[in-house]
């Protein structure tokens, strides 16, 4: 005679689920971000060197190409102050028109990824998308900044009425 045993196997299984944090931008992606950066050139690094709130940015946009946005994540008061005096302490030889769209633009670019990074629906792409804007811009005060001092350098003969 068999006899058959009812037993139940009950397996314990901890499932641990490992999340992958998709919208994670990394130093490798920023890295691939292909844009012109322009130098500034050593007719306006002493200006640029004097102006605080172009320093600050600059070393803002240095941390992000490490994948570091505190300054953007930090403190509020800190980010607006440096947002007013890149617009209101321009250096005086340099504040034309130009430089002030350029400023006016940047200044847009660092409030949208400040907003991109802060809101929880934002993607990958769309926190890449922002910052290749913000390096641009950054990139296009400087350029315009050289523009400036290359101009005043040149010395344009212009011909004598008759």
């Amino acid at each position: 005679m068999l006899s058959a045993c009812k037993q139940e196997v009950k397996t314990d299984t901890d499932v641990t689920l490992i999340e992958n944090d998709t919208t994670k931008v990394t130093k490798e992606d920023i890295s691939k971000i292909n844009y012109i950066e322009y130098g500034i050139d050593k007719k306006a690094k002493v200006t640029l060197d004097s102006w605080e709130a172009y320093n600050t940015i600059s070393r803002a946009i240095n941390g992000v190409k490490q994948a570091d946005f505190t300054f953007f994540m930090a403190d509020e008061e800190v980010f607006n102050t440096t947002l007013n005096d890149i617009e209101t302490t321009t250096p005086a030889n340099i504040n034309s028109e130009p430089i002030k769209a350029r400023v006016l633009i940047l200044r847009t670019k660092l409030l949208k990824f400040r907003a991109i990074l802060s809101l929880n629906t934002s993607t990958k792409k769309d926190k890449l998308i922002a910052i290749k804007e913000l390096f641009q811009s950054f990139s296009y005060v400087t350029l315009q900044v050289n523009k400036k001092f290359e101009k005043e350098a040149q010395n344009i003969i212009k011909p004598q009425e008759l």
